[in-house]
């Protein structure tokens, strides 16, 4: 069982009852949708995803719960498309709750995760994507270090409307100089 310690989350495995909890809690962003919505969808929807995470997990993926340092769940983290020849993946963060949102939760999710992929997986690159008007996920990935790559012109329909996708990246070197790994001291100016 994976459990990783942020300075205010807790990553660990995700069991079949947290799908359920995020199914039933998450609350989509407003005025769009960050996430695709399914309405309708049983809770059945939720052991459909509990079994698409098990298939893949620790083969070409890495999915995580969230959960505040009080052990309450708030959303769930996941390196993804593991490439283990050129050591490379994307990573996707989601909040559940509105009110758990903004609040530093994700930021440090974000870079727990990322020290996990390069100091124990050895990772090099990770890679993210998001839609234009999800300045949150922008704020987190910038924070975390990672530099827009790339714009895909309107490859997002989202409410009659077309967005663009904007492409991160974050190579090793980039994250040590900003986080050094555990038990690396940085150089100080004289």
């Amino acid at each position: 069982m994976i459990e990783l310690r942020g300075d205010q989350v807790v990553l660990r495995t995700i069991e079949r009852a947290h799908c359920h909890e995020l199914w039933e809690a998450y609350e989509p962003t407003e005025p769009l949708p960050t996430e695709p919505l399914n309405p309708g969808l049983s809770v059945e929807g939720a052991d459909e995803w509990f079994g698409e995470i098990q298939a893949k997990q620790g083969k070409e993926q890495v999915y995580l719960g969230v959960f505040t340092l009080e052990a309450r769940l708030v959303g769930d983290i996941q390196l993804a498309h593991i490439d283990w020849r050129h050591r490379t993946a994307s990573i996707g963060l989601g909040i559940a709750r509105r009110a758990d949102r903004r609040c530093g939760l994700g930021t440090d999710a974000t870079r727990t995760l990322l020290r996990y992929a390069f100091h124990h997986l050895d990772l090099y690159r990770v890679y993210a994507a998001t839609v234009a008007y999800n300045a949150g996920a922008q704020r987190v990935l910038e924070k975390c270090g990672f530099v827009q790559e790339g714009r895909e012109r309107e490859a997002v329909y989202v409410s009659g409307k077309r967005w663009d996708r904007l492409c991160y990246g974050l190579l090793r070197p980039e994250f040590e100089e900003k986080r050094p790994a555990p038990g690396i001291e940085q150089p100080v100016d004289p």
